[in-house]
């Protein structure tokens, strides 16, 4: 394992976070078509990005790590200029303007709004996304035909106990340690996770999966993850095939604390990601003090075009 360093950390430039300031209330909201931006406002949106060399250079910072087949597939944007200055609402449209020049947002889950939020809610399953323990590494929408090319978290508030380690682990090169009969049989399609329904913009219900789909990087993806390991038969050679992945990845994970208006964006394709256990003590935290993340997906342009 591994802590992430500066080089996956992306400043936003002064100048940048003033003229999204300036121009975020004039900018149109951000309304969807069939779950995604709709294209006048993604086109209203880019012609912030065209003006700015400060948005092009963090464009392609951004392009190097995250879509780099040798990469680690993930990247932090420091934006909390964005919030601190303009408040949540314009904060979270100026991130919404910021991530559309890297993809086309989307709104996989139709009962939220285009940014999910995340809590920590006591009462629910510990391993889940809104729950307080460990969050088993995973790419997002996993049991879709077509899930979200990247996955973006941005920390509103931080764990004020100072745990909930954010964890990240390129798959494709896990995927290449692994035995050529454990290839075989993650390809084979045996793999179930969760429910599936009320999803807009993730092609339809993939049950069952394989976890190799045979497709090159940039189209095809890794189904997996570790939330459906135990549920699996202890005596089948998927379930070993699939543990030595996770081990795999376990091996070479990135981990790092994510702080106020850190967002990060994370390469389905290429990375997994999870997250540690919040802090001892959450009970005596209210619950206006947890820690919370917005989430957004975003579609490639590659993926929209086709």
């Amino acid at each position: 394992m591994t802590t992430a360093q500066s080089t996956y950390r992306i400043p936003l430039p002064e100048p940048l976070a003033e003229l999204l300031g300036r121009q975020v209330t004039d900018l149109p909201p951000a309304e969807l078509d069939g779950g995604l931006l709709r294209a006048d406002v993604h086109a209203a949106y880019d012609r912030v990005r065209a003006e700015s060399p400060e948005a092009q250079a963090l464009v392609r910072r951004c392009r190097d790590l995250l879509d780099d087949p040798d990469g680690d597939g993930f990247a932090v944007l420091e934006v909390g200029a964005l919030l601190a200055h303009y408040g949540t609402d314009d904060g979270q449209k100026a991130a919404t303007v910021l991530l559309s020049w890297l993809g086309a947002p989307l709104r996989a889950f139709d009962r939220w709004p285009l940014w999910k939020p995340l809590g920590t809610n006591l009462t629910t399953d510990p391993m889940r996304a809104t729950g307080s323990g460990y969050n088993p590494l995973h790419i997002d929408v996993v049991n879709a035909t077509e899930p979200p090319d990247y996955s973006a978290l941005l920390c509103v508030r931080p764990d004020p106990r100072g745990e909930g380690y954010s964890i990240v682990s390129q798959l494709r090169r896990a995927v290449d340690r692994l035995s050529e009969s454990e290839r075989a049989f993650l390809a084979e399609p045996v793999f179930h996770d969760g429910a599936f329904y009320d999803l807009t913009g993730v092609g339809k219900e993939y049950d069952p999966f394989p976890g190799l789909d045979g497709l090159s990087p940039t189209e095809g993806f890794v189904r997996f993850t570790a939330k459906m390991l135990p549920d699996m038969s202890l005596w089948d050679p998927h379930t070993s095939a699939a543990r030595a992945l996770e081990r795999e990845l376990i091996a070479e994970q990135h981990k790092f604390l994510l702080g106020f208006g850190d967002l990060i964006v994370v390469n389905q394709h290429l990375c997994v990601h999870s997250r540690e256990a919040r802090g001892h003590g959450q009970e005596d935290v209210p619950a206006e003090r947890r820690r919370l993340l917005w989430q957004m997906f975003l579609r490639s342009a590659e993926a929209v075009a086709r």
